[in-house]
């Protein structure tokens, strides 16, 4: 037999907590769509687009005239390969693998929005609609005096100039990218526009779901900080798709460790039933994470042990993150059962909803709602034709032990829902870790997690370094800073350890191997042409920026 769960509770997910849904998400999919919402204050276009006829969309692009030359068979060939290759993503239809369809357009430029993929927006798992609002929210602090639409004005402002370059933004409600000065593009920016040129476009209207108020405040305000003074700084420096990527690689690194923060913060206010410090207002803390990174890339050797076992603690710790997000699914659904708590409910801000729902936990209203859902579940079970089946032997076994009514219901929760939830967190964790891309955090194969360790790669390096070199009022960036800064700046910001190994494999072959790390890491720097060991003296060594011009 199967357990039927009651309708609230067929979930694995707590928005509410995470702010995302943990699920499988590709970043370079999500910024069509965030710009998308930047330029449009906050509005999306529904999608017309047939992603299976690739094929009629490229013929569009050739009786188009915007391209000549690939009359014959073989020149036409040459401009599919040049199209899957560098603008579209091309993948199967369905589960059964049959026919091909366009799944994405490369964000090579703003008008990639144009094209209206992926066609449902909920591939993007909250992330586009997050982020926007966290960079707005950036915004209009700085425009504090300013009235009603001054951030939104500013932020499209900004956008327009800095990732449409070489394009002007047509009036409401489509807001059409159009073509201004193709010298401004590069080749494979200006093919990617000529393609989206010949998809239609439909009104702009509000998007169907608002993004939940994130119960870290600091953390998530750090994040929009963060990706907007990358526009504002480096908007006008880096080439449009060295921009697109080092934007997406710090803010796929700020949605993973909001999501492993967000984690460790309901773990403690769960043990205590006390806020933690990443859930008060004001700036965020410094980073409890400790994400130890090799950058050796000697496989096997005590370095890249350290980083592959932080990956799988972080793992490991899947398991008590979906029990901890199912009790406050829990207990929010019996908060109807407690007198004046789902009205005091309506005045808390995110984290204090979180808190209210821990210091409930215990409450005999919460233990007599899952005392009764393990009744009805025992009795559903008992009237199934497959009653004797062991789903049904766990659920009379758990109504009669004398463990609390709260853990038992979650017990049933984790039998249920618990592989399928290990695995789309899994998924999320792989994701955003960017294990398949160039600017990921996480290396490895893809289908074996034992291989998977925390390893920057260049381009994510020289992004954490552009974030870190951004000036503290955030006016411009420095022109180089001590090393010593730079490594306590990841730790901080980031949780990045690069020369002390994280707390759990303190010993002194792991302090040995971090410091050969540190080596590792300044040759890496070296090779960037961002730093000169001029002096063995750790404490004075320099890193300049990575552009290499002082600001």
């Amino acid at each position: 037999m199967t357990i039927t769960l009651p309708v609230p509770l067929r979930t694995y997910q707590y928005r509410p907590l995470t702010v995302f849904s943990l699920l499988d998400v590709d970043p370079d999919r999500v910024l069509p769509s965030l710009f998308e919402l930047c330029v449009k204050g906050g509005r999306s276009s529904r999608s017309r687009t047939d992603p299976r006829d690739y094929v009629g969309y490229r013929q569009a692009l050739l009786e188009s005239g915007a391209i000549v030359g690939f009359d014959e068979k073989k020149d036409l060939g040459l401009l599919d390969g040049w199209l899957r290759s560098c603008v579209v993503d091309m993948g199967t239809v369905g589960r059964a693998n049959t026919g091909e369809q366009m799944l994405a357009i490369a964000p090579l430029t703003l008008a990639a929005y144009r094209a209206g993929l992926p066609v449902k927006r909920s591939r993007h798992r909250g992330v586009d609609d997050v982020v926007y609002q966290l960079v707005l929210e950036a915004m209009a602090r700085e425009l504090p005096d300013a009235g009603p639409g001054a951030a939104v004005a500013a932020l499209r402002e900004l956008v327009v100039r800095t990732v449409g370059r070489g394009l002007s933004i047509g009036p409401a409600p489509t807001w059409e990218p159009r073509l201004e000065d193709p010298s401004a593009l590069d080749i494979g920016a200006l093919l990617a526009f000529r393609f989206v040129e010949g998809f239609a476009m439909a009104d702009a209207r509000e998007v169907a779901s608002a993004a939940p108020e994130s119960p870290l405040p600091g953390v998530t305000a750090d994040l929009g900080r963060m990706l907007l003074d990358h526009l504002r700084v480096y908007g006008d420096r880096l080439p449009v798709p060295a921009l697109m990527a080092s934007f997406a690689a710090l803010m796929s690194i700020g949605v993973l460790a909001y999501t492993q923060r967000a984690e460790t913060a309901a773990r403690e206010l769960l043990r205590t039933g006390v806020a933690p410090p990443d859930m008060a207002d004001g700036p965020a803390p410094p980073s409890p994470l400790e994400i130890y990174c090799d950058f050796t890339g000697v496989l096997g050797s005590e370095s890249d042990r350290m980083a592959r076992a932080c990956v799988a603690r972080d793992l490991d710790r899947l398991r008590l993150a979906f029990r901890d997000r199912m009790t406050f699914v829990v207990v929010e659904n019996a908060l109807p059962r407690i007198p004046g708590e789902a009205e005091r409910r309506a005045g808390l801000s995110a984290a204090e909803k979180l808190v209210q729902l821990a210091q409930l936990r215990d409450h005999r209203r919460v233990e007599s709602y899952a005392e009764a859902r393990i009744d009805d579940l025992v009795a559903q079970a008992q009237s199934s034709p497959d009653a004797t089946g062991p789903d049904l032997d766990l659920l009379e076994r758990l109504q009669r032990s004398d463990v609390p009514e709260l853990d038992k219901l979650l017990d049933v929760l984790e039998h249920v829902n618990l592989d399928m939830a290990l695995k789309n967190a899994a998924a999320w964790y792989r994701s955003v870790g960017g294990i398949e891309k160039s600017y990921g955090l996480i290396r490895g194969d893809v289908r074996n997690r034992r291989s998977w360790r925390y390893a920057p790669g260049d381009e994510l390096l020289t992004a954490l370094l552009l974030a870190v070199f951004v000036e503290p009022d955030r006016s411009g960036h420095r022109a180089a800073m001590p090393l010593r800064d730079v490594l306590a700046a990841l730790e901080h910001r980031f949780g990045i350890l690069v020369d002390r190994p994280p707390a759990f494999l303190d010993g002194a072959e792991a302090r040995e191997a971090a410091t050969a790390n540190r080596e590792a890491f300044t040759r890496r720097l070296q090779l960037l042409g961002c730093f000169d060991s001029l002096s063995d003296d750790f404490s004075v060594q320099i890193v300049r920026h990575p552009l290499g011009v002082p600001a």
